[in-house]
């Protein structure tokens, strides 16, 4: 109302002071078109004063805005989200109140924050949230053998294959946030590649509630938790891949209960109660009815290490990690003496499969094992230099089949080795590793060197390059593009884009 007063005295002013009618015309016409400006700004400060929150900025384009705050000390006061105003197209009805339909207050916004993110303006009011992020690996791999075949200890002669390829092994969706309570979080990962059926697979999902911000219990399907380089993501490996080593040990995903805390800001540790060692992507039928469980724990002693293993800045003071892990696992075979699925991923020293007929004696097949696996291990960093290293100890006792076995129990261990510098912060690393596994049926290793180049000089994208002497793999892992028997030269160039 005070804008048409005014505006109405301004008019008349004006008109008076003009002599001509086209002078007059276009006086009117601005005024006018000033007026619904007028109007909409009263329209808009009366809807954010309904909804109580704080008057928006006139620009109605304007999603999220951050402003620095100056208290009277002239310091920085923080931020302050504006929620959006928005103009909602109308059509024309003269008995409608203009101010109430022409602006809205909305909820929430959409940013970026290390990914696409859904989020409220007021987070007590709406808890609910949610972040997109992806990635993909897109990969050359290229293997030359040194033999032609290898003969595992059932006595079956394999063939052995050079390899030539490009594929995808990674290409991931990963849906997170909250929802219905601050507390309440999910987490959903979906995964491609072209080394498997070329198929979209649930890797991860879970629902989480955290009780303090010191400890979450997650119910779902998620990594059992043991060997550090596992529970690293793939992203943020040194090489290409993970040591053949810790993908040799190394369990798998299952379905759980899994509980993940800390205590102070230097000790981590993660629980789980499962279904298996590596029961991912099987049914129930194909598993036996035997629960998993699974700890570990990490200590940084010197302060927080981070989510790295590298120093990508090359300014990082002296830290330490010091870490353990185990898994038990009972594993039982069918009612007729068969292995179940869940057994497959067991493998002798050389690399026979343990639920094949006569991987230990002729013409037996074994089926019953209890499976304990126990690992250290230890990381540091200090001004651009970088080394982590981890051991495991495997206890695979209580073997039973469908016939008599010369033994009852197998004992293999391993260990990798592996460290690098950036040489350029932020922007180039080099790196090598030693890794060796050891058991009754034979002695592997790999030697490695790689490195890295990280264009814009984040994580978010980076080209690696690394080759691979190997001695007898004992590691069945086409994502590693490692298998059982390859013995020869592995050459692997990547393309990791993320965001």
């Amino acid at each position: 109302m005070k804008a048409s007063v005014t505006i109405g005295v301004l008019a008349i002013a004006l008109l008076a002071c003009s002599n001509s009618s086209q002078a007059q015309e276009s006086i009117l016409s601005s005024l006018d078109q000033l007026k619904q400006n007028l109007d909409l700004q009263e329209a808009m400060l009366d809807a954010t004063a309904r909804d109580s929150v704080p008057a928006p900025s006139p620009a109605n384009s304007y999603v999220q805005q951050s402003q620095f705050v100056q208290a009277s000390s002239c310091e920085d006061a923080g931020t302050s989200e504006v929620p959006l105003v928005c103009e909602l197209p109308q059509e024309s009805n003269c008995d409608a109140d203009s101010k109430e339909s022409k602006v809205r207050v909305v909820d929430y916004f959409v940013g970026y924050d290390k990914g696409f993110v859904i989020r409220a303006f007021d987070k007590t009011k709406n808890p609910s949230s949610l972040k997109l992020n992806g990635w993909i690996q897109f990969r050359h791999h290229a293997f030359s053998r040194d033999e032609d075949s290898w003969t595992d200890n059932a006595g079956v002669v394999r063939p052995m294959r050079s390899r030539n390829a490009f594929d995808i092994e990674r290409a991931r969706l990963v849906y997170s946030g909250t929802a219905l309570d601050s507390r309440s979080s999910y987490f959903l990962q979906l995964d491609g590649d072209t080394d498997g059926s070329h198929t979209v697979d649930f890797f991860d999902y879970w629902w989480g509630w955290r009780f303090s911000d010191s400890f979450q219990i997650q119910l779902g399907k998620r990594k059992v938790p043991a060997s550090r380089q596992w529970l690293l993501t793939a992203r943020r490996t040194r090489f290409v891949e993970r040591p053949m080593t810790n993908d040799f040990f190394r369990p798998d995903r299952t379905v759980g209960i899994f509980g993940v805390g800390k205590i102070g800001e230097s000790i981590r540790y993660q629980l789980m109660l499962g279904n298996g060692y590596s029961s991912s992507n099987l049914a129930n039928s194909r598993t036996d009815e035997k629960f998993t469980i699974a700890a570990t724990s990490s200590f940084d002693p010197l302060g927080d290490i981070g989510g790295s293993i590298v120093d990508e800045s090359g300014e990082s003071p002296f830290r330490l990690r010091l870490g353990h892990s185990m898994v038990y696992a009972a594993q039982k075979g069918s009612s007729a003496g068969q292995p179940l699925a869940e057994t497959n991923y067991l493998r002798l020293s050389d690399g026979t499969r343990l639920a094949q007929i006569g991987a230990i004696d002729a013409g037996v097949t074994v089926s019953d094992v209890d499976v304990l696996l126990y690992g250290v291990d230890v990381a540091a960093k200090w001004n651009g230099w970088s080394f982590n290293a981890e051991y495991f100890a495997r206890w695979i006792e209580n073997l039973r089949g469908d016939g008599p076995l010369s033994i009852d129990e197998l004992f293999q261990q391993g260990y990798y080795v592996e460290g690098g510098r950036f040489l350029l912060p932020n922007q180039l690393d080099v790196n090598a590793r030693y890794s060796q596994v050891m058991g009754e049926f034979g002695t592997s290793s790999e030697i490695a060197l790689g490195a890295n180049w990280y264009p814009l000089s984040r994580p978010t994208s980076k080209v690696s390059v690394d080759v691979t002497a190997l001695d007898g793999s004992p590691l069945q892992n086409t994502a590693s593009d490692i298998l059982a028997g390859d013995d020869g030269l592995l050459f692997r160039t990547q393309y990791q884009v993320e965001f």
